[in-house]
């Protein structure tokens, strides 16, 4: 999922470009977690997801996560 270059995009198979950061977790756990059902830091923290690169830009995406679900509110 590319979520830095406008409009964004997602696919299959190796991207086009390097990422900054690679979130590695279940398709489970990614659909609760996007559907504001599990906190990521707490995913992170008990292992069900895996942080390879940039841990600033994660976390950034955890904020925008965040104000995603409040606009639904």
């Amino acid at each position: 999922m590319d979520i830095k270059n406008a409009p964004g995009s997602a696919g299959k198979g190796a991207p086009s470009a390097d990422a900054d950061v690679n979130m590695i977790l279940s398709a489970e756990n990614f659909v609760k977690m996007f559907a504001g059902k599990l906190n990521p830091t707490q995913a992170f923290m008990s292992g069900k997801l895996k942080i390879k690169g940039n841990l600033g830009k994660a976390m950034k995406l955890e904020k925008v996560m965040k104000q995603m679900h409040k606009s639904k509110l």
